[in-house]
């Protein structure tokens, strides 16, 4: 029983209510439906505890496993602009775990969507991964006094907490993938509340010029990056974008309802057209329509993606609309879900880290030598001045500081900014073993991953079969209602 745990239990019995802890099976996945299939009980009998970060801080939200959360009714109920989850890191200094958050024994506020209440039992997290405990919601809001609200939707528990996101095919993955994507995708991963599909996007990558022949590496090589950095299959649903076919046919369904002049209003479209006026192709004015089918398909309510792709989300949202106007279909009106370090900047000082820029990004695959003489090319100043720089190189420096090594460090670098100064010799050196460091164990999983293609093959195998199986399901759901089901008698 972990100190959590027994916390739990002292609140529960000090309020003198009725519970009951069930041990787990110690091989048991995270998963709530596997955890309520081994209770015997439908998901609508599970409550997640879920931790999310707001511009105001943290909170708990509380939800039935067979509901959604419609993130407009809860940021309105939250009174905030900005929701996402919260990671490992801000989850630990209140003494939690992702996964396995408990219903009490920690000083955040606590959001109760009233669904929960109209159950007589619930089963839920305790703080400890091999237990569960039942109790009556109602006696949990006699101890915690939670703030009741209406910001979910009930969903089939197929599609509820599905998470869609993916990374274009140009190359290795770098430090803003890595940061800004990948580990924000371990945080999804790991929390037994979201269902996660994460792909390659090679079906993107070709709306403008590309090589074919490192196009196919690519591909291959950002999965071996997902598989390092510790993307789990058994956990995620890892595959490639073009071996699911059915993005695609509903991709052209989609376009159905979409005009031409919409597409190409898009900011997106224009600044494309700009970088490659020799290359305006319908691929490239279809784009965001196949990224309407890429998230739909699995009827995803949450995209972890940059703000940049906000405008690409609303055309997703207006599509959902109307294919559930016109046909009756219940897509969701998917949500970004910003996660901690989403922008990582350029180590030129200027813009995102980007693989277009050279010598603006650090990739995954990169030596010490490598990260130190990159580094060493990043503009600084004298090291010394007023006020610290909050643009410019010595601001992205601090940012990296910070990112790998601590805000602690950070802070004392700034107070000798403003006082003794900065040796940027030895800040650059510390910081690129820092760096080093976090990414030498992706490193070594990779050339193992290297040498074992059969498993990288299966996994990209196993994966399509998996994406296809869910994507399949909304396809035909799609043609259905469009009366492209010739050979059903309704």
């Amino acid at each position: 029983m972990s100190d959590l745990m027994d916390k739990v239990k002292n609140i529960l019995d000090e309020a003198g209510v009725k519970y009951e802890f069930t041990k787990l099976p110690d091989d048991i996945t995270m998963e709530i439906d596997v955890h309520m299939k081994f209770h015997g009980k439908d998901i609508k009998f599970a409550m997640a505890n879920i931790v999310l970060k707001t511009e105001k801080g943290l909170v708990v939200v509380q939800k039935r496993g067979d509901s959604q959360i419609d993130n407009k009714k809860l940021k309105k109920l939250l009174g905030v602009q900005r929701l996402s989850l919260a990671n490992r890191e801000e989850m630990e200094k209140h003494g939690l775990t992702p996964g396995i958050v408990p219903p009490v024994g920690y000083d955040l506020p606590i959001y109760m969507d009233k669904k929960v209440l109209e159950m007589d039992e619930i089963y839920t997290g305790t703080g400890d991964r091999l237990y569960t405990v039942k109790l009556n919601p109602h006696d949990l809001v006699k101890i915690t006094n939670p703030n009741l609200g209406d910001f979910t939707n009930l969903s089939d528990k197929q599609s509820s907490g599905r998470v869609l996101s993916g990374i274009r095919a140009t190359g290795r993955l770098h430090l803003g993938n890595y940061l800004g994507a990948v580990k924000g995708f371990l945080e999804l991963q790991d929390n037994s509340d979201y269902q996660t599909f994460y792909m390659v996007v090679d079906l993107h990558t070709i709306t403008t010029p590309y090589d074919e022949k490192v196009l196919k590496e690519s591909v291959r090589n950002i999965i071996i990056d997902y598989l390092a950095c510790g993307l789990d299959p058994k956990k995620s649903t890892l595959f490639v974008q073009s071996m699911v076919p059915e993005h695609i046919e509903l991709a052209y369904l989609f376009s159905t309802v979409v005009s031409i002049a919409r597409m190409q209003h898009l900011p997106t479209f224009k600044e494309k057209i700009k970088m490659h006026p020799g290359d305006v192709t319908m691929a490239l004015l279809n784009y965001p329509v196949l990224m309407a089918a890429d998230i739909l398909v699995y009827k995803a309510g949450l995209v972890p993606v940059g703000v940049d792709q906000e405008p690409h989300l609303e055309v997703t949202r207006e599509i959902a609309r109307k294919m559930n106007d016109k046909y009756g279909l219940n897509f969701p009106e998917t949500e970004r879900f910003a996660m901690p370090g989403e922008y990582v900047p350029s180590l030129l000082g200027e813009g995102k880290m980007s693989k277009s820029v050279e010598g603006s990004y650090i990739n995954l695959t990169d030596d010490l030598e490598t990260i130190k003489a990159k580094l060493a090319k990043a503009p600084t100043d004298s090291g010394k001045g007023g006020s610290v720089p909050e643009k410019g190189g010595v601001a992205v420096i601090l940012k990296f500081v910070e990112l790998f090594q601590s805000k602690e460090k950070r802070a004392e670098y700034e107070k000798n900014y403003v006082g003794e100064g900065i040796r940027y010799g030895q800040l650059k050196e510390e910081l690129a073993q820092a760096i080093f460091n976090e990414l030498k164990p992706i490193q070594e999983k990779r050339k193992e991953l290297e040498q074992n293609k059969e498993y990288v093959d299966q996994v990209i195998k196993e994966g399509a079969e998996k994406a296809r199986k869910a994507a399949s399901e909304t396809l035909n759901e799609v043609k259905k209602a469009m009366g492209l089901n010739y050979f059903e008698n309704n």
